[in-house]
């Protein structure tokens, strides 16, 4: 009996692979396929940036924060206004993201478990500008507690960034420990022993 086209190409297909290949090309196609897909391809995206990142890096130059830079204001998902001069004298680890971005969506459980860690200590300011509803529903899905919230005036130029995520970590004396553009493991070994040198 004559085997049918896509029969005959499975068996050549099959001679050429090892279970290893076949197996390589399925979950391969199943990437593909879910790229086309705005749900499932910010899925995707997330996890492969979630275990492709590093620990940020110590800043090399000092950089301190001015008075006018703790000089800008958010709004919390209940309404409250945070005025940043408020957190002076604090350790701070100001975030801004976004719900649409697969880079913020990645690095968000490394930021919560650091939140764990140190939420009694260090003030923490993860700032979007999307809508409050937006914000709540991500928050909720997740299973986050972090503080999150909305930008209410300009943020000084010193926090600008052409991308996001972009992440700052600031000393109770101002100067910026860190500053990370793009998605970060914020909860490594690095980070924890900075912050643990600046509360003593």
């Amino acid at each position: 009996m004559k085997k049918g086209f896509w029969s005959e190409q499975w068996y050549k297909y099959r001679r050429k692979k090892t279970v290893a290949g076949i197996t390589f090309d399925f979950l391969f196609t199943v990437f593909i396929i879910s790229l086309l897909f705005p749900s499932s391809r910010m899925f995707v995206q997330s996890n492969i940036i979630r275990y492709s990142m590093f620990q940020p890096g110590i800043n090399k130059e000092v950089t301190y924060l001015s008075n006018d830079d703790y000089n800008w204001q958010v709004e919390d998902l209940d309404g409250n206004i945070l005025t940043i001069s408020e957190l002076k004298g604090k350790t701070v680890f100001v975030n801004f993201w976004a719900t649409w971005c697969p880079p913020c969506v990645a690095e968000m459980p490394s930021i919560q478990r650091l939140y764990n860690a140190y939420k009694e200590d260090v003030a923490f300011v993860l700032v979007s500008q999307e809508s409050k509803g937006d914000l709540r529903q991500f928050i909720e899905e997740k299973g986050h507690d972090m503080p999150v919230y909305m930008l209410r005036t300009e943020k000084p130029a010193i926090f600008e960034s052409r991308s996001i995520p972009v992440s700052f970590l600031i000393s109770p004396q101002g100067q910026i420990m860190m500053k990370k553009k793009g998605a970060a493991k914020w909860d490594g070994k690095k980070v924890q022993e900075l912050i643990d040198s600046m509360m003593n």
